[in-house]
């Protein structure tokens, strides 16, 4: 068993590090920007260990403290946490073939223990092994998991999974080492350790209590009096990590959702033109038969409607990953027909596993493990987007395992002299996984470029303006005019489609003030804070446009920007760039760049910008001490060449 396990883990290793491999040359996108490089300062997390298990600063407090942990070991680089975001996937890949193994030679073990006729103990360990490899490496390598690994802002759902399935593990440790005292509680232990973090790292983590609950009872214990004697107390711990989980609130219909803002610095001149970009928070998906979308939030039953197509549709995915979409936009109820058919469909599934509760416990809980998990976040709970394929991270169990099993017992027929069930069940695991492999690894391509991913977005989901919107911003990004002209026309669609986003409206003033037509980009900027007067990106770009021509006009633009994001380094570089250059309240100003430097190892523009102010202003060997500071940064940074150079020229002049 020791032998095959090792070779399992081998396998799934490389599995798993050969169809991400491309995964980690992807860049930032879309949450990233605010999540890891935005308005969170990551090395909070660190320390106390207090600020995991309150909201003070997040209400996944343990997914930011990874974030934390990849930032001090190496940096914020997206390579770093791409690392992260795969080993975790990784991991949890070995310990669901740990689990359905563990949890098969168990249930077998009980229910041969009442027969007559026990099955051997060889056809269990084979059956249990191919069973838990078989769904393991499916688990993997699926692409529909590229948004919980490639899509590094959602760590949180594979973070999760881990989280939960090592919540199992660790119990059916305790439950193998009944019979010494110590190592029972300290296994039990862990696994309120895992649960806890799982409540720190997503909401959905809110349904593990019963399905860890229901797990103990089906594979564990015989019967509920001895699950409550050898495992009462545990329980009743297991049950109160559900006060450091979130979702009571994150999962209210009335709540918006944070929304994700990204400012790009690219100042290299005394009026410091940095360009600002808002991008849209969420992404989802869903079929243009099924679904149509009109941008409007839904009510509980509105919401509830999306969902019976939304699910068959992750179901057909599993088996059918042709359509796979990062983003379709906010989907609404579908033709009345569509719903009540998929309804009838999935009601007759749920009616099915409900017999199979007392029939056949085993397959009862693999339905409750789909309907359960899937259920706070695809029921009556009106959450902004109705669809997400990471969703189906751990229900997709539900759906791979009876099938590693259909294909055991397939192979168990086709099985003669010539051909064992061994060769026969690595054939099916070739041709199964090898094609997941494929779209795996060719998805990675497009996530690892932002113009790809969301060119590919706006072709599958052609009415989501969200989707334009991104794109617009991700070929402002490549700063190269021909993408930059494109992005003026994508913008125009955008803001058609997606009429009343403030935010779209600023990136498609952004393109328009990118390519030259700074006076035009003044009325969709002007539009987009009459849709949303609490976004601050369309402040600072107009304060950007007048900070040319009208000084002060644009020093008032940075104003309402300060007061709606005072932290953020674009508004404070700019604000306090224009008020040097103009004079106005200059040791204020000249403090604030300098503090901004001090607390930003990595921020060029407010160094930059002092190294220009000196230079201005005659002081060469300030202005060649901040230019040095840029170039180790950055040592190829033009504009701070071209400043040491000129301070140099001046200070070798001789004096008039």
């Amino acid at each position: 068993m020791i032998r095959s396990s090792l070779l399992a883990i081998l396998f799934i290793t490389t599995c798993t590090l050969i169809v991400y491999a491309n995964a980690f040359s992807g860049e930032f996108f879309q949450d990233d920007f605010h999540t890891l490089l935005g308005d969170y300062s990551l090395h909070l997390y660190l320390w106390p260990p207090s600020n995991v298990f309150t909201d003070n600063l997040n209400t996944r407090g343990f997914t930011m403290w990874t974030f934390a942990v990849n930032d001090a070991l190496s940096g914020s680089t997206a390579f770093s946490f791409h690392i992260g975001n795969v080993l975790i996937h990784l991991l949890s890949s070995l310990l669901v073939y740990w689990v359905v193994r563990q949890s098969m030679t168990l249930y077998c073990a009980r229910k041969n223990s009442k027969t007559a006729d026990p099955t051997s103990t060889a056809k269990v360990e084979e059956k249990s092994a191919w069973t838990a490899l078989i769904a393991s490496v499916l688990f993997a390598v699926h692409p529909i998991h590229i948004q919980a690994v490639t899509y590094l802002s959602q760590r949180s759902e594979a973070l999760m999974g881990l989280l939960f399935l090592g919540t199992i593990a660790t119990l059916i440790q305790a439950y193998q080492s009944r019979d010494q005292i110590e190592w029972k509680w300290f296994w039990l232990t862990l696994s309120l350790l895992c649960c806890l973090l799982g409540m720190r790292s997503k909401e959905a983590m809110v349904v593990a209590p019963l399905l860890v609950l229901w797990y103990d009872r089906i594979f564990l214990n015989d019967n509920w009096k001895s699950l409550c004697k050898s495992h009462g107390f545990y329980y009743a711990i297991l049950w109160s990590t559900l006060i450091f989980n979130s979702s009571w609130q994150a999962m209210l219909p009335s709540l918006d959702s944070p929304t994700t803002q990204f400012s790009q610095a690219t100042s290299s001149s005394a009026e410091s033109s940095e360009n600002s970009i808002s991008v849209a928070n969420s992404s989802g998906d869903s079929s243009q038969d099924l679904f149509v979308q009109r941008g409007a939030r839904l009510s509980r039953w509105e919401y509830f409607q999306t969902q019976p197509p939304i699910i068959l549709t992750y179901v057909r995915l599993v088996f059918w990953p042709s359509d796979l979409c990062f983003d379709r936009g906010h989907l609404q109820p579908p033709a009345p027909w569509i719903f009540w058919s998929c309804a009838g469909v999935l009601t007759v599934v749920f009616l099915l596993f409900l017999v199979a509760i007392f029939k056949a416990p085993i397959w009862g809980f693999l339905g409750a493990w789909f309907y359960i998990n899937l259920g706070p976040r695809s029921s009556f709970i009106a959450l902004e987007n109705p669809y997400f394929e990471y969703r189906m991270y751990l229900p997709i169990l539900s759906i791979l395992i009876p099938l590693a099993l259909g294909l055991f017992c397939l192979a168990g027929k086709l099985q003669n002299r010539n051909l064992s069930r061994g060769t026969i069940l690595s054939l099916f695991l070739v041709v199964t996984a090898v094609p997941l492999m494929a779209v795996t690894h060719l998805r990675n391509r497009i996530f690892s470029d932002p113009v790809l991913l969301w060119s590919d977005t706006v072709a599958k989901a052609p009415e989501c303006g969200r989707a334009y919107t991104n794109l617009t911003r991700a070929l402002l990004l490549t700063h190269q005019p021909e993408d930059e002209l494109k992005a003026v026309s994508i913008g125009e669609k955008a803001i058609r489609l997606n009429s009343g986003s403030g935010k779209a409206f600023n990136i498609y003033g952004l393109a328009l003030q990118r390519t030259g037509q700074a006076e035009k980009a003044i009325e969709p900027y002007q539009k987009a804070i009459a849709l949303e007067p609490k976004l601050m990106h369309p402040y600072l770009n107009l304060g950007n446009i007048y900070s040319k021509t009208d000084p002060q006009k644009a020093l008032d633009y940075y104003t309402e920007a300060m007061k709606l994001a005072p932290d953020d380094p674009a508004v404070q570089t700019n604000y306090a760039t224009t008020m040097l250059f103009n004079n106005v309240e200059v040791a204020k100003a000249e403090q604030m760049l300098i503090d901004l430097a001090g607390s930003r190892p990595t921020h060029i523009d407010s160094r930059l910008n002092l190294g220009l102010y000196y230079a201005n202003q005659g002081r060469y060997r300030e202005g060649i001490g901040w230019g040095e500071k840029v170039l180790i940064i950055n040592p190829t940074h033009q504009s701070a060449i071209e400043l040491i150079k000129f301070c140099q020229q001046k200070l070798t002049q001789p004096n008039p």
